[in-house]
């Protein structure tokens, strides 16, 4: 949508300061204003950290022959979000703490690199998708109530020790089982059963 409005020409001084509102979004970034009855074809400042859109109200000043558009003072009503928007990289640098709050966060990128000296991190629920996983460090704790792992297919390995301390462990495999060391000890302070169609010892 475009409105009817007079294009300034040469012979038309520029407005110093002036509102206006958005008329038309052009395909390389700029956009036409109007302001008193005629149109202004402005650049987007870069201190104008806020997408400008159809009929935002918003501030225009020129200088040095150049129409810009400083802030939008009010949006359209309009259901679209608001679009925080910059060229180039950005980066944010505050003296003190970032606190972000909102009901809802979407982090959408290409990749990202993520470096936090220490991070405590709460919720109710964690849910995540992954096609790969790789995880490196130097020592994992880890306290959980109940654990439930389900694979196709596991690869643990040791090289120096490993314990396990249960009340109660169940070792039940469908097919083959099979353990292996050159010392093998098997105690028990009551029963020891073994149970079979046939065994071989030897």
């Amino acid at each position: 949508m475009t409105s009817v409005i007079t294009p300034y020409t040469l012979s038309t001084a520029p407005p110093q300061q002036a509102a206006g509102h958005v008329v038309n979004l052009l395909s390389d970034g700029s956009m036409m204003v109007e302001s008193e009855g005629r149109g202004w074809h402005c650049r987007r400042a870069a201190s104008c950290l806020m997408t400008p859109e159809f009929g935002d109200r918003v501030l225009i000043a020129s200088a040095d022959g150049q129409i810009w558009l400083l802030a939008v003072l009010e949006r359209a009503e309009t259901q679209q979000p608001v679009v925080l928007s910059v060229d180039g990289d950005l980066q944010i640098a505050p003296n003190g703490n970032l606190s972000l709050a909102s009901q809802g966060l979407n982090i959408t990128a290409t990749t990202g690199d993520c470096h936090i000296d220490s991070m405590n991190y709460s919720g109710e629920s964690l849910t995540a998708w992954l096609s790969l996983s790789r995880v490196v460090g130097k020592q994992c704790e880890s306290v959980w109530q109940a654990v439930t792992q389900i694979s196709h297919r596991l690869l643990r390995k040791t090289t120096q020790m490993e314990q396990v301390r249960a009340g109660q462990l169940d070792m039940q495999a469908e097919d083959y089982l099979r353990m292996h060391a050159q010392n093998t000890v098997i105690t028990s302070k009551a029963i020891t059963k073994v149970d079979s169609e046939q065994i071989h010892m030897g």
